[in-house]
């Protein structure tokens, strides 16, 4: 038995949406625990009467884990959310079947084939992490970030895989900055140590799984009667990391990552998404802005660097023409 968590608020209720409808829609029927972030999200949710989809409110966490709420207070909200992550895999395994597989999933990925896919290529270990694949000019710049993603961290209810759970969750609550230092960054540095600190840790081993705009530039992308495939390997699910709609596009990251999207990433990957996202904004109310990151001087520059970069990704084609409009 499997189960899936995941987390976000209303800003990314429609993301957090079309990944529960892209998991069931692929024929993945087990449970999925959502940590709602803000009081919007229990309501939705609860309106959309979703099959098997448990909301879990963050005093939840708190009380399950009473030192967490010790480190709110000094922590950001996105720092606060980072770490949780470990916490809410085992929250949900606790409130599961015994033996049951949780992983963890971004709320800005979506599946393009069955979920099972990613389990079958665990086969017996313990625990499942997926490599960034920076391409080679990027890695150095990028190392700082980890080698491995978070966005998909699986584990089974086993001795080595609760060790590792249990390890990492005690890391978030001691140390968790949305600045890379000293070999750390938020949730995800700490995946590195996994290999080396526990067994049954196995790398998956498929392109198609966690494809994103980082690693996009280092494979061929093609599509056939199946699918989407990467280097020929099916896509099993692409993290929209960095997607964003200004006014009447939604702006990728590609070029961020110097990776121009091409044909196959615009046409059959990022449309496709988008326009799931267009579907389940229009049956929701505004998203609320949140605040930016960076003040001063470095929000200023920061702000600019992302103005330029949206009007590149329009002028070259690494951004979606919105067909719907904003509501309000």
């Amino acid at each position: 038995m499997t189960a899936y968590c995941t987390y976000f608020d209303s800003g990314y209720l429609s993301r957090g949406l079309a990944l529960i409808g892209s998991l069931r829609e692929h024929g993945d029927d087990s449970p999925i625990w959502v940590l709602a972030l803000d009081d919007e999200v229990p309501r939705r949710i609860a309106e959309m009467h979703l099959d098997d989809v448990q909301v879990i409110r963050v005093h939840e966490m708190e009380a399950a884990f009473p030192r967490l709420a010790g480190v709110r207070a000094e922590r950001t909200r996105m720092e606060y959310y980072f770490t949780m992550t470990p916490l809410l895999i085992a929250y949900v395994m606790d409130h599961s079947p015994a033996g049951t597989a949780v992983a963890y999933l971004d709320a800005d990925m979506w599946f393009f084939s069955e979920p099972a896919a990613v389990w079958e290529v665990l086969g017996a270990g313990s625990v499942g992490i997926i490599e960034h694949r920076y391409p080679p000019r990027l890695a150095r710049r990028l190392a700082q970030y980890g080698t491995y993603n978070v966005g998909w961290v699986g584990f089974r209810n086993d001795e080595p895989g609760r060790a590792c759970l249990a390890w990492w969750g005690e890391q978030t609550i001691e140390w968790c900055r949305d600045t890379p230092a000293d070999g750390k960054y938020a949730d995800q540095g700490y995946l590195d140590e996994f290999p080396r600190r526990f067994e049954g840790v196995v790398v998956l081993q498929h392109l198609g799984a966690d494809a994103a705009p980082w690693n996009s530039s280092r494979w061929s992308w093609t599509t056939n009667e199946q699918g989407v495939r990467v280097d020929g390997d099916p896509l099993l699910f692409f993290h929209f990391h960095g997607l964003r709609r200004v006014s009447g596009w939604w702006v990728s990251s590609q070029l961020g990552y110097a990776a121009p999207m091409g044909r196959v990433l615009r046409d059959h990957v990022y449309t496709p998404y988008v326009r799931a996202l267009e579907r389940w904004d229009a049956l929701l109310p505004p998203a609320p802005k949140v605040a930016r990151r960076g003040v001063g001087l470095r929000g200023r520059l920061f702000a600019l660097q992302r103005a330029t970069l949206t009007a590149l990704s329009v002028l070259t084609r690494n951004a979606v023409r919105a067909t719907a409009s904003r509501q309000g």
